[in-house]
C-alpha cells in the first residue's frame, strides 16, 4: 500500500512538472485543478492543504484556493483566495455570493481585499474580517 502511493505522488509530481515545462515553453497558461487533503472543519485550507507533495505550489505561478466557511446556520461563507501570486505579489480574497438565477457563484462589488506582499511574507495571506491594513483594490 504505501508504495503505491510514493509511486502516485511521484507520477503527480512528473505531471506537474510537464504542465509547467509546456506552460514555460509555449507561453501560455495552464489551469490545473487539485482538490484538497481532508482538514478539519473549522480550518481554513492552505496552500500545504494541496493534495501530493509541495511541487504543485511550488511550481505554480498562482494559487487560487476556494474555501468554504460552514456557519451554525447551516449556510457557508465563501470566498476565493488568493494565496500565491507569482508576477505583482496581490494576495487577498475574493467574497463570493451565490445566483440562485444561474447557479453560478460570483465576486461581491467592492468587497475585494488584495495587498501587496514582501517574499517573507508571502506565507502569511491575509484572513477575512482581518484587513485593517490592507490596501484595497476595487
Amino acid at each position: 500500500q504505501e508504495h503505491l502511493s510514493v509511486d502516485r505522488f511521484s507520477a503527480q509530481d512528473y505531471i506537474v512538472g510537464t504542465f509547467r515545462k509546456f506552460a514555460s515553453d509555449n507561453s501560455c497558461h495552464v489551469t490545473l485543478v487539485i482538490h484538497p487533503r481532508k482538514e478539519e472543519d473549522d480550518k481554513e485550507l492552505q496552500t500545504a492543504s494541496i493534495f501530493g507533495t509541495a511541487k504543485a505550489s511550488q511550481e505554480a505561478d498562482n494559487v487560487l484556493i476556494l474555501q468554504d466557511r460552514k456557519l451554525a446556520s447551516g449556510q457557508g461563507k465563501r470566498y476565493l483566495q488568493v494565496a500565491k501570486n507569482r508576477f505583482d505579489g496581490d494576495l487577498g480574497i475574493f467574497p463570493l455570493e451565490f445566483k440562485k438565477a444561474s447557479l453560478t457563484f460570483s465576486a461581491v462589488k467592492g468587497k475585494a481585499k488584495l495587498r501587496k506582499v514582501k517574499e517573507d511574507d508571502a506565507a502569511t495571506p491575509e484572513q477575512p474580517g482581518k484587513s485593517a491594513n490592507a490596501k484595497e483594490k476595487k
